[in-house]
């Protein structure tokens, strides 16, 4: 409850500030754009505005990268409905229904649906967000070394076992990830490691141009690759929607309280494990529904029910992803690690003592979350037509100012060449390990966490005078183990669940 009454008394009044409102209204716009083109995804969006955020003030910077996260979650299904072609992985399972509806001559319906279901499933999980982040917090408050290498395991197992990349694949992105977090000054002793001579890299390689180039570069030397001629097909612009539709629409998914609300909570929980994602909970909700469905033969022929499990499910999981990073710096998929250069940015590292040290940003982040939801819901009315008209560009005029606008954002952090070749050279990387189908959430976790496990391991191996045994007998850390063998068996239970779905 106090939670609740933090984010209303402090983080609503913040975001309703007029600056940091007109920041959610742009932040959404951009993410139903960068969500409604195919290539474009939310993790590029949020890439390309992180380097806008050092200008900002903390709050304002967060409120623009969670209204991004929400407005390109959402946007994914309009291409998904449209054209067939989800515009985020999210979406994947919003296709089998919703474009069949537009074929079948009921777009409106099932553009209605889609939107209405995003803007009900993303709310209503982001109070169960508060409640769980919260509480989880407070636990994490107590956190010492050994408590902190137990995340850091808990972190990584659940990284192995849950990406769909398989364990050795997941295995050698973890390391390659603490090989790169590694390069540097020794943060106990000040000793070079891997710097190879090079007087930048005794500073180590920083979050912006790692996160660019690995995610938001290497996406558009594969949409490169693709050479699509169009970014959003011409016929796409002839969509309309109004507010009788959304009327309809609301009429239609509370006439299924059991499918939304099951959606809903698949959804919020596959959020909270590490990696999972969107993708992931779109298509269980849609395979749940199916299942318990009196009619599943309809299932893939344009029926609502489809539509309502896959984006009310791939909302909720926005919600549930950022649990583990706010309360315990893990990052659920890649815009929540990309959300992690967002705070780090600005002086902050989510985790156990963000809300000890930085308790009004959280709620911040509660509140931008809410009215970015909210937001989301009058614009994809009032600007669905212009936003994807407005897209109807040739992809060589599109992509080459989104390279150059990223390529800008890696040089603006400390004025450095350096760090423009860093990002070119990481975004070549991420390119090959993406042709190589390796994750790329596990690398930048273990980027990220490196550090952080490294330096709980050496001081709790000092306190223990070499010792591992107490990260079974103290409860907390005993825990996290428990939990990360749950995490890694379960990940590898979902992963096989999902494929099985998927091929049948």
């Amino acid at each position: 409850m106090e939670a609740f009454l933090k984010t209303f008394q402090v983080g609503i009044p913040i975001v309703l500030n007029p600056q940091n409102l007109l920041i959610i209204v742009i932040g959404t716009v951009w993410g139903l754009i960068f969500g409604a083109v195919p290539g474009l995804t939310a993790t590029m969006g949020v890439a390309l505005a992180l380097p806008l955020t050092y200008g900002l003030n903390p709050y304002s910077a967060l409120a623009l990268l969670s209204a991004i996260y929400v407005g390109a979650i959402s946007g994914g299904f309009i291409s998904a409905g449209l054209i067939n072609i989800p515009g985020t992985p999210s979406s994947i399972a919003t296709t089998f229904d919703a474009h069949p509806m537009v074929k079948k001559g009921q777009a409106p319906l099932a553009m209605g649906i889609s939107l209405m279901s995003s803007f009900f499933g993303g709310l209503i999980a982001v109070f169960a967000m508060i409640i769980a982040t919260y509480s989880l917090a407070q636990v994490a408050l107590k956190f010492g070394p050994f408590e902190y290498f137990a995340l850091g395991i808990l972190a990584f197992a659940g990284c192995i076992g849950m990406f769909e990349g398989g364990i050795v694949k997941n295995t050698l992105s973890i390391l390659l990830g603490l090989l790169i977090a590694a390069v540097g000054a020794d943060p106990l002793t000040g000793v070079k490691r891997l710097t190879f001579g090079i007087e930048d890299l005794i500073a180590g390689i920083d979050i912006l141009p790692l996160l660019i180039g690995l995610f938001g570069l290497s996406e558009v030397f594969v949409a490169i690759e693709q050479r699509s001629k169009f970014v959003v097909p011409p016929e796409t612009k002839k969509m309309r929607m109004g507010f009788k539709l959304v009327l309809e629409s609301t009429k239609v998914i509370f006439s299924q309280p059991i499918n939304f609300i099951r959606s809903l909570i698949i959804g919020f929980i596959i959020g909270v494990f590490p990696g999972v994602g969107g993708a992931t909970s779109s298509v269980v909700a849609y395979g749940l529904a199916k299942s318990y469905s009196k009619h599943p033969e309809k299932f893939g022929t344009g029926i609502p029910d489809g539509v309502i499990a896959s984006e009310t499910a791939n909302n909720a999981t926005i919600a549930g992803a950022l649990v583990p990073l706010l309360s315990l710096g893990i990052p659920g998929d890649s815009v929540t690690a990309m959300m992690i250069g967002g705070f780090m940015i600005h002086g902050m590292i989510p985790g156990p003592m963000l809300f000890a040290e930085h308790a009004d940003t959280v709620y911040t982040v509660f509140a931008s979350q809410i009215l970015a939801n909210i937001t989301m819901v009058i614009l994809g009315l009032v600007l669905m037509r212009f936003i994807i008209s407005a897209l109807s560009v040739k992809s060589y005029f599109l992509y080459p100012v989104i390279t150059i606008a990223m390529v800008v954002g890696a040089y603006g952090l400390y004025n450095r060449v350096f760090d423009i070749w860093v990002a070119l050279f990481f975004g070549f990387v991420g390119y090959v390990l993406r042709k190589a189908n390796f994750p790329l959430v596990p690398l930048i976790t273990a980027f990220i966490l490196g550090p952080i496990v490294e330096k709980g391991l050496r001081q709790a191996l000092a306190l223990s005078d070499g010792s591992l045994m107490p990260l079974f007998t103290r409860p907390i850390s005993l825990t996290l183990i428990i939990l990360a063998v749950f995490l890694f068996v379960l990940g590898l239970y979902i992963n096989a669940r999902v494929a099985k779905k998927q091929s049948a």
